[in-house]
């Protein structure tokens, strides 16, 4: 029990250091300095100086503000994706003391770990909630993540066994969300990069949207139609479309017979249809980085996400007869 006392509180505090380092480092100081807490490893005794405890604080403060302001979030997460790992190492590191360098080595890759994976949640989590117009959520999950991170210190150090089996748990609810959270940073980033390369090839937008890439173009070869022909192509990303994961990389091909939605899933590429006949209304929303595309179908909607620059070159018309016979080849 002893043992998983300890794991207990160094993951713990690793673990929470990758979602507010701050937070962690000011909470685990007021602790020790005023004894909030019996039973502490002297080892914290170091965060328990005036100074580490004042700046813990302040920088606490910084980073309430920017976690509450869209945009400004994930940058405040980019700018910590080695900060935060590198504070979990370190409290990992403190509460072993004088171990053994084979010991200091491992712990220091756990509490490294931990912190990862932690902040890697976080932020994936983050941008997910940028999507959302509205600030609200934003400000909601921040407030919900800075008392969950001051209690959650508390927590292990006052009950490291509990933290222990908790930390676990959330380590697990982690990892099944994992693939929705790197689609998401893919979906994200990958808006960002075309975007910068728009601003360099003017030309760019509307190049890609007439050429299919390689391998795409060749499965589209096997499934056309004779008459069949290319208005739009475009890659996209599935926030509604059935069968296919949220956020999920697509390459939407708009052609005289409806839209194909070409994907990759267990390293084969699929393929799925909308006939012309089943739209009954398509409509454009545009964003910063991304414009929503919604089909209204007799089936339900369909929702994607489509780079700005490409979400430009969008056909105004799917069913019309008169764009239709405007193939681009």
């Amino acid at each position: 029990m002893e043992i998983i006392a300890q794991l207990g509180s160094i993951l713990g505090l690793s673990f929470i250091s990758g979602i507010n380092l701050y937070a962690t480092v000011a909470v685990t100081g007021l602790c020790t300095k005023y004894g909030l807490i019996e039973g502490l490893p002297p080892e914290f005794q170091v965060l328990g100086n005036d100074l580490v405890i004042l700046v813990a604080i302040a920088l606490y403060g910084l980073e309430f503000f920017m976690d509450k302001i869209p945009g400004l979030d994930t940058l405040w997460d980019s700018l910590h994706t080695f900060i935060r790992p590198l504070g979990g190492a370190m409290l990992a590191l403190i509460q072993v003391g004088e171990a053994t360098p084979v010991m200091e080595v491992i712990v220091f890759m756990l509490g490294a770990s931990m912190a990862t994976v932690a902040h890697v949640a976080k932020a994936g989590t983050r941008l997910i909630i940028n999507t959302s117009p509205e600030p609200f959520s934003n400000i909601l999950v921040s407030l919900l993540e800075d008392v969950g991170a001051i209690g959650f210190v508390y927590l292990t150090m006052a009950h490291p066994v509990a933290a222990f089996f908790i930390t676990l748990l959330c380590l697990a609810l982690i990892f099944c969300c994992m693939p929705l959270i790197f689609r998401t940073i893919r979906m994200l980033f990958g808006a960002i990069w075309f975007r910068m390369r728009c601003l360099f090839v003017r030309e760019m937008a509307w190049t890609t949207s007439r050429h299919l890439p390689y391998a795409l173009d060749r499965v589209f070869d096997q499934v056309r139609e004779k008459d069949e022909r290319i208005l739009w192509a475009g890659r996209a990303h599935a926030v509604r479309v059935r069968g296919i994961p949220k956020f999920c990389a697509v390459h939407a091909v708009v052609t005289n017979h409806g839209v194909h939605f070409l994907f990759k899933r267990w390293f084969r590429i699929q393929r799925q249809f909308l006939p012309v006949h089943d739209i009954e209304q398509h409509k454009r929303y545009p964003g910063f980085l991304m414009g929503k595309w919604l089909l209204r179908t007799s089936r339900g909607d369909l929702l994607l996400y489509v780079y700005q620059p490409l979400f430009k070159t969008l056909p105004f018309n799917l069913t019309g007869s008169s764009e239709l016979e405007e193939a681009m080849y």
